[in-house]
């Protein structure tokens, strides 16, 4: 099929804009070799300005722009060792204004739909960070990043969500890549105003850290960087031992302004002996884990102070912080405030919340006296008809699981528990008896509330409404709740039920057994039991649901009958 006239004129256009390109680009070449005018690089990026909505051409400039600042790089017009002129100043800041404009025209690429655009948007801008990185290096004789693009074009990938994912696999692949994104992280979320949150870049900074999975646990394990001069370790890191705190300290943003000192609530001088803010450089510190849970730390913490007021977020930290952020954090119990007000939520926030803070009482040392009152606040009347009450038992069974926990406080949360075992339905109840009957058989001073015979209702002890678990005279009271399940219409709850009434000598039951029953579990397990004893059949059927009709019109008129169940 032969081209149309407008296809032809079209496609000269296209080459006689490349041409232009490629003359720019040529024109640039020689220039940089020459010393001349570097105009042409403008001219350059206002044609990828200009033509961002025709990706063929955009694709071509912004490569000839890419080899452009790549043989600036090179031949030192960003960095040099020698000594700089006024002119040479003007000439560089000049540069860096360009360069700026060509991080932020990538940035708005991110999202580009075409596939090509967007990986050359994407992936320019860090190849350009490692060029200047070992320029800045070896103009310099340090090993370093080149910070300055490093911060200008960090939280455009933190603010895309396309671009986040390349971010992710670099963080957790670089050692050093990693180090600078968390240091990074604080500064970028300090910026944002918490009048006018910016969601997309909190939402993408959680989803970042959540994904960082390859924290050193040794120093053998910080090998992989992606600048090739801090690869190379200091010279005399085999022969300095610096104690936990040096490994702590951080050049620009000083630990302290997070973690309180053991010895003094004072940073040490910089200039004298003590301070060793001086004494170990960004290159040392990258090789020092110590150092990289102390970026990983900030991060996190910064982080914490703007998804406080949400749920969905909290639960999203909470669900991994046991395992996955607590580990490698420098003192885990700097979470405590954060964890308090988690707790403050209702329902699974609040379980998750309850988790973490057990966790800190149980390894760091954390004293919380009003850990069981909070506990016991959370069993409502909602507790046993939720979808996390599995969970919830699992982690029930963990905190009541001490044998030092006095009896008046274990009393009060299995009576409270059968209480609302009442209007609890099979799947629940089914766990809730084990779960009692194991803290019976741990705590033998328990065993009067199942032996104690009431009277009346009326004059039950407990107190449903005290808050306090230890001020509900709850151990004065009975399990008689647990007693009306033996009556119970589903056959395992009441068999299950008979094991107050047995003597005490079987073995605790195994609790992830009954955590996962359903009413469909519950139908399968009873249609599938085998029958030992036929059951008694009544012979005598009724022909109608609710009697015979009356014979009497007058009596008849009487009965309302809207379903017409009697016809």
């Amino acid at each position: 099929m032969r081209p149309t006239k407008k296809r032809r004129i079209d496609q000269e256009t296209l080459e006689v804009e490349v041409n232009q390109i490629i003359r720019l680009e040529d024109h640039l070449k020689n220039a940089i070799d020459d010393g001349k005018s570097l105009n042409g690089l403008s001219d350059l990026l206002k044609i990828a300005e200009k033509e961002m909505g025709r990706p063929q051409l955009l694709h071509k400039c912004l490569y000839a722009i890419y080899r452009t600042f790549s043989l600036l790089i090179s031949n030192g017009w960003f960095n040099s060792s020698g000594p700089r002129s006024q002119n040479t100043i003007l000439v560089r800041q000049w540069l860096f204004k360009r360069l700026d404009q060509f991080f932020d025209l990538l940035g708005e690429l991110f999202q580009h739909a075409e596939p090509l655009i967007k990986e050359a948007a994407t992936q320019i801008p860090l190849t350009l960070l490692k060029q200047l990185s070992s320029s800045v290096s070896s103009a310099t004789e340090t090993p370093q990043i080149h910070y300055r693009t490093f911060r200008y074009i960090i939280p455009k990938y933190l603010r895309a969500k396309s671009s986040l994912a390349i971010l992710v696999g670099l963080v957790n692949q670089y050692n050093d890549i990693r180090w600078f994104t968390l240091r990074e992280i604080p500064r970028i979320l300090h910026q944002v105003s918490l009048i006018e949150r910016d969601d997309i870049l909190i939402e993408n900074t959680l989803s970042l850290l959540e994904k960082v999975d390859n924290m050193p646990k040794a120093k053998t394990e910080i090998k992989s960087f992606y600048i090739p001069e801090l690869a190379k370790p200091p010279k005399d890191l085999a022969m300095s031992k610096p104690s936990e705190e040096d490994e702590e300290l951080s050049d620009e943003d000083d630990w302290r302004k997070y973690f309180d000192s053991k010895e003094s609530s004072e940073p040490a001088d910089a200039n004298t002996p003590d301070g060793r803010t001086s004494q170990f450089s960004t290159h040392r510190k990258l090789f020092y884990v110590q150092s990289h849970r102390v970026q990983f730390s900030g991060a996190w913490l910064a982080l914490l102070q703007y998804i406080k007021s949400s749920p969905e977020h909290s639960n999203r930290v909470l669900s991994i912080l046991h395992h996955t952020i607590m580990p490698n954090l420098t003192q885990p119990i700097q979470l405590m405030d954060w964890i308090g007000a988690c707790i403050e939520f209702d329902g699974a926030t609040a379980l998750l919340a309850f988790n973490a803070l057990f966790v800190l009482i149980q390894e760091h040392n954390l004293d919380y006296p009003d850990f069981y009152t909070r506990l016991y606040a959370l069993l409502d009347k909602n507790i046993l008809h939720v979808r996390y009450r599995a969970r919830f038992f699992r982690l029930l069974e963990l905190f009541l699981s001490s044998t030092h926990l006095p009896a008046n406080l274990l009393a009060s949360f299995i009576k409270r528990l059968a209480r609302l075992s009442l209007s609890a339905p099979p799947p629940a109840i089914i766990m809730l008896i084990p779960f009692t009957y194991n803290i019976l058989k741990r705590h033998p001073s328990l065993m009067a509330m199942i032996h104690r015979e009431v009277d009346s209702l009326d004059l039950d002890p407990f107190l449903p409404d005290e808050p306090s678990p230890f001020l509900t005279d709850a151990i004065s009271s009975s399990l008689w709740e647990l007693n009306t399940h033996r009556l119970h219409y589903a056959a395992p709850i009441s068999a299950m039920a008979q094991i107050f009434s047995e003597p005490f000598t079987k073995p605790s039951y195994v609790q992830e057994d009954f955590l996962d029953h359903t009413y469909g579990t519950l139908y399968t397990a009873e249609a599938k039991r085998r029958i030992v004893k036929e059951p008694a059949i009544n012979i005598d059927t009724q022909k109608q649901l609710f009697g015979q009709r009356l014979e009497n019109d007058s009596e008849w008129r009487n009965v309302k009958d809207p379903c017409n169940i009697w016809i």
